[in-house]
């Protein structure tokens, strides 16, 4: 039997109300996270970033799937690869609402998330 390359997980937050699902893809060198409100998720928008090679302290970053100012997803992608030393794809359903509210409940949940289920990721 061959272990899988493929690893999922499951987190879900609830914030003002509204159930948002984290999805976590863990391969063998990078993750994928997406972010989306329960029961009306979409794959709207996604941006990849990655730890430079040359220079540890440097993340580099793009939207590959959205417009470039888009919801957030360059920027908390970049947090989590400099945070996870791996690349890492994020996506933002257009349901998740770039708020001071929502957002940061939700980016709070996946670090927590990582801090006690770093296998995971």
């Amino acid at each position: 039997m061959v272990a899988s390359n493929f690893h999922t997980h499951l987190a879900q937050v609830e914030v003002c109300e509204v159930q948002f699902n984290i999805r976590v893809l863990k391969m063998k060198d990078s993750v994928f996270v997406y972010i989306g409100q329960d029961k009306a998720e979409s794959f709207d928008e996604m941006a990849v970033a990655m730890p430079n090679a040359h220079n540890a302290a440097e993340v580099l970053g793009t939207t590959i799937i959205g417009p470039p100012d888009g919801s957030g997803a360059q920027d908390l992608a970049q947090r989590l690869a400099k945070k996870l030393k791996k690349q890492v794809y994020l996506s933002l359903g257009s349901s998740v609402p770039n708020d001071r509210i929502v957002r940061p409940s939700i980016e709070k949940k996946i670090f927590d998330d990582i801090k006690n289920n770093i296998e995971c990721f």
